[in-house]
Parts: structure tokens; C-alpha cells; sequence
């Protein structure tokens, strides 16, 4: 991906994950599911963490918001910068859209941008953006209009809307598939890189020229695909814990509580597991009838280490929301916040492997002392 669009990817998730936090203290609304119906109107920003959001009125500034399911049938006249599961907007934003999400539709008006993401976009055929698009989706599908730019990685790209400028998927070192449908129109250049399986209809307008970009391997561009891989971890964490703190809320209170009576016994069942176990693999694998059982220990013995570091990292928020706010928070910006400070703390060069071996293997033995219990 181009230095550009990597640096408004990585703005887009610091907004995402720093504004919130800051105006939490003052303005956070937090509940099991938050309606705005028609005719009620919002006055100022909006900060929200809830399962499900729906608006059907209006926001008169900025929805910042941390939820399952977010849905805009009304009118938003600042941005809305989010962290969902889904995300659909079928009303009018004056603003930008920059969310992180596992699908994001766009049915309705935005004025200025949209900086996506996630797994899936889709640009519907009634939506119009009048700014520029900028998708890290892995699939992007495009039936509406954009009349500025749109630039992007994606690993799946159909167009059959209108460009106003230019089209650009020139990614180096991705292989992606673009698909130009008839009804396609774009107004400027289309970009894309080599090695793309490029399916363009004879039907399609392009006004500009058609170019192929070269990939070239250097260090910078694998600096690049490791702050993408960075950002898509924490994006992929967070989906994990957002539906482990809305499914589990009663066992994570209750792992909270288990954990500051046992410290020291979490902390050594923990690393014994973490080291008995891989090593019971083994010796298994050995036996050609234990081969079966060893494979299936391995898959779920990472599975619990993985949810052993999410329940760490929750943890971890709800310790500092407790401490520097005295009221009463939900476990999904606790969730936030302890996943963005331990997997930052796993990202420091040496310190971080050992940082992760611990914080998973507290969480795995807190896992097993409260199963057995």
C-alpha cells in the first residue's frame, strides 16, 4: 500500500481508539441498546458503547461509538467515526465516515469522506459519497457514485458505479481481483498493480489512462504490509471481544474476581500449561493413534491462550476504568482499551514476545482455576 494511504489507515484507527477514551469521562453513554427515535435531535457530539445503536433521529455533531450493530437512519451532521461488527447507514452524514468494522453499507448521502476498515464495504446503489473513498476492506463492492477518488487495498474489487476522479488499486505486493462492470464510469485514470486478474467489460467507461503499477520488494513496502497486518490484528481481536464481553459478561466479572484472590496460582498454573502441554503434543505425535489427539490438544491450547490474552487485556481496561473513572463502565471499553495498550506492549521489539508469553499464560491459568471451580 502507497506511504499515503498507510498513514490515513493508521490515523483512522489512532482516531478511533483515542478520541473516545479522551471524552469518555464527560460524555459516554453506555447501555445494552441505544435508540434516537424520529423527531428527537441530539444536540453537540454523541459518545456511545452499546450492543446495538440504531439513530433515527439527528446528531448535531459527531457520533463517536463502540458497538455490535450501528445503524444510521437519520441524520448525523458531523462524522461518525465507530468501531462495530455492523455498520449500515442509510441516512445523510455531513461529515466523514472512518470505521472499523466487519461490514460497512452505505445506502444514503455522505458529504465529505469515508476511511473503511474491515472485511467487507459495500457502496449501494442509491449511496453517494462527494469526497474521496479510502477502503482497506477485503472486499469492496461498488454500485453508487463517488465523485472524488478512491484508493484502496482489496482483495476482491467490483465497480459498477460512477468515479468522478480517479481510481487507484495500485497496492504492491498484493494479489487482488478487479471486476469493471458494463455500468461502470470512471472519470479520471485507473490504477491497478501487476499480477492483478483484471476482468474489464468492453462497456465500461474510463476517461483517463489505464495503468499498470509495478511491484517492486523492498524493506519499506514490508514495513508497510506489517503495519497493516498490526492494525487487521487489533481489528480482529476486538470483534473476538466484543462478542466474548457481550455473550459473557457474568463469567468475565467473575474471572475478575477470581483473579484478584488468586494472582499467584493463575500465574503458576498458567506457565505450567503453557509449557506441559505444547510438550504432551509431542510425545503424542510419536504414537501414530495419538497423532489425532495430539493436533486437537495443539488447536486447543492456542484457542485458550488467545482467549486467556482478550480476558487479560479486558481485564486490564477494567482496572484503569475503575481507578481513573469511578462510575460505573461497560466491559466493551474496557475492552478497548486493554486490548490497544497490551497488544501495543506485545509490538515492543524483544520485550514483547515475553510480555505475550506472560499476559496469555495468566489468562490461561485463570481459565483453567475457574473451570475447575
Amino acid at each position: 500500500m502507497t506511504k499515503t494511504i498507510k498513514l490515513l489507515l493508521t490515523t483512522l484507527v489512532l482516531s478511533l481508539f483515542i478520541i473516545p477514551i479522551n471524552a469518555s469521562a464527560a460524555e459516554l453513554k453506555s447501555s445494552e441498546n441505544l435508540y434516537i427515535p424520529q423527531g428527537e435531535t441530539i444536540d453537540g457530539n454523541l459518545y456511545a458503547a452499546s450492543n446495538n445503536i440504531v439513530v433515527d433521529g439527528d446528531i448535531a455533531g459527531d457520533l463517536i461509538a463502540l458497538a455490535k450493530t450501528i445503524t444510521i437512519n437519520g441524520r448525523l451532521e458531523g462524522d461518525l467515526i465507530t468501531l462495530a461488527q455492523t455498520i449500515t447507514v442509510n441516512g445523510e452524514i455531513n461529515g466523514n465516515i472512518r470505521a472499523v468494522s466487519s461490514t460497512l453499507t452505505i445506502g444514503g448521502t455522505i458529504a465529505r469522506n469515508v476511511n473503511f476498515i474491515g472485511n467487507n464495504l459495500n457502496i449501494e446503489k442509491a449511496a453517494q459519497i462527494n469526497w474521496d473513498l479510502l477502503t482497506g476492506a477485503l472486499n469492496t463492492d461498488i454500485k453508487g457514485v463517488i465523485k472524488g477518488n478512491v484508493n484502496g487495498s482489496s482483495d476482491n474489487i467490483f465497480l459498477a458505479g460512477k468515479i468522478g476522479k480517479n481510481f487507484n488499486f495500485s497496492t504492491k505486493n498484493k494479489t487482488q481481483k478487479i471486476t469493471i462492470s458494463p455500468d461502470a464510469n470512471i472519470n479520471g485514470d485507473f490504477l491497478y498493480s501487476e499480477g492483478t486478474d483484471l476482468n474489464i467489460s468492453e462497456q465500461a467507461n474510463i476517461a483517463g489512462n489505464t495503468e499498470i503499477i509495478k511491484q517492486e520488494n523492498n524493506s519499506k513496502n514490508n514495513n508497510n504490509r506489517k503495519i497493516w497486518s498490526f492494525i487487521y490484528t487489533i481489528f480482529a481481536i476486538l470483534t473476538i471481544g466484543l462478542v466474548l464481553s457481550t455473550l459473557g459478561k457474568k463469567h468475565l466479572s467473575n474471572l475478575n474476581n477470581l483473579l484478584t484472590e488468586n494472582a499467584n496460582k493463575a500465574i503458576t498454573w498458567g506457565i505450567l500449561a503453557s509449557l506441559i502441554i505444547p510438550l504432551s503434543a509431542i510425545l503424542l505425535i510419536f504414537s501414530i493413534i495419538g497423532l489425532p489427539l495430539a493436533l486437537m490438544i495443539v488447536i486447543l491450547w492456542l484457542i485458550l491462550l488467545c482467549l486467556g490474552k482478550i480476558i487479560i487485556a479486558i481485564l486490564i481496561g477494567k482496572y484503569l476504568l475503575d481507578k481513573f473513572i469511578k462510575n460505573e463502565q461497560s466491559f466493551t471499553m474496557a475492552l478497548i482499551i486493554g486490548v490497544v495498550i497490551l497488544w501495543l506492549l506485545c509490538a515492543i521489539p524483544y520485550l514483547g514476545w515475553i510480555i505475550s508469553f506472560v499476559a496469555s499464560s495468566f489468562g490461561l491459568g485463570v481459565i483453567l482455576i475457574y473451570l475447575k471451580k
